[in-house]
């Protein structure tokens, strides 16, 4: 998804509403914006817990393509 993309989808609430994610054990947290460097289809997250992306920080690689990272506040 582009922020272009996720924009479009946000107009369709009221300007108000809150945005939450998933804890990690349960529940809902806030969220937060950041961006980083990242790698895609990364060969090496094969496990099913993994998502298909990695950080450059965490690979050889580097140079990634920098994204949008929504996470929850801790």
């Amino acid at each position: 998804m582009t922020v272009a993309e996720l924009i479009e989808q946000l107009k369709d609430y009221p300007g108000d509403m809150r945005v939450l994610t998933l804890g990690y054990e349960g529940g809902y947290n806030d969220t937060q914006l950041h961006t980083e460097e990242i790698v895609f289809n990364f060969s090496k997250n094969d496990a099913w817990y993994y998502g298909p992306h990695e950080c450059v920080k965490f690979t050889d690689e580097q140079t990634g393509t920098k994204c949008l990272i929504v996470t929850r506040v801790k």
